[in-house]
């Protein structure tokens, strides 16, 4: 990545917000693509230099980071194959790879890189963005990719404070399912649970640090993770299968 490039981000929610707000803050020009009220905040934020559409972010950008939640990623990804330069660098940073770098392979964007930070928190949309949130965190890159992309790619992720790691789309899909997707879905299984029975319900008052650490991710956007609990389910299936093997076992 340039120096001071120019980096198209669109949305800017948790995850496409603090990565704006990182790149603003080097010196990077960006560009957001989003709704209205969340760029008018962003451009309040100095997040980002300008706002956008996707169309007019293909002609001055040097890379475009698809940052919103998988199935309107897809729809991106689809809208650019018509738009996008062949030379565009065009990456995600969704929690889910496969279905992205498949329809980037079917729609014949070379220059596309599925990429995914292992950073985040409960907490959803741009108020929650902090410049900071990548900072020391791996950035997943999956391969194969083209090699002048993945070279952009794996700068943006450097450029703020993360750091890169290869894996390839399926391998990244199984890995996300049993240290992401499954983390959530126990969350929720827990709260609801403990809100299930009475006399619990009655003193969640007094649950220690503990219970209120298992049950954080309880809070996430219930929208959001369907999304993407839906495109990884094959996946999310066989971590379930794998704890409820786990659970059984005598020698807990």
């Amino acid at each position: 990545m340039k120096a001071k490039a120019v980096v198209a981000v669109a949305g800017l929610g948790l995850v496409g917000g603090s990565l704006a707000r990182a790149l603003s803050a080097r010196g990077h020009r960006v560009l957001g693509v989003d709704r209205e009220p969340v760029l008018r905040a962003a451009r309040r934020a100095r997040a980002i230099a300008a706002a956008t559409t996707l169309e007019a972010a293909c002609r001055e950008a040097d890379i475009l980071v698809l940052a919103a939640p998988p199935a309107a990623n897809l729809a991106l990804l689809r809208r650019l194959a018509r738009v996008a330069p062949a030379t565009l660098v065009v990456t995600d940073v969704t929690s889910v790879k496969g279905p992205l770098v498949a329809e980037a392979r079917r729609l014949g964007l070379r220059h596309f890189v599925g990429g995914h930070p292992m950073a985040g928190t409960e907490r959803a949309g741009f108020a929650a963005s902090r410049g900071d949130l990548f900072s020391g965190r791996p950035w997943i890159v999956t391969r194969p990719a083209h090699a002048g992309a993945e070279r952009v790619v794996r700068a943006l992720a450097r450029g703020v404070g993360a750091r890169p790691v290869t894996l390839d789309a399926k391998e990244h899909d199984r890995f996300v399912a049993l240290v992401s997707h499954l983390p959530q879905l126990v969350s929720w299984a827990l709260l609801a649970t403990a809100v299930g029975d009475p006399v619990a319900r009655r003193n969640l008052a007094l649950a220690g640090p503990g219970f209120h650490g298992m049950t954080r991710l309880a809070k996430s956007p219930k929208g959001l993770w369907r999304e993407i609990l839906e495109a990884n389910a094959g996946e999310v299936r066989r971590a379930l299968q794998a704890l409820r093997r786990t659970l059984s076992r005598r020698s807990l």
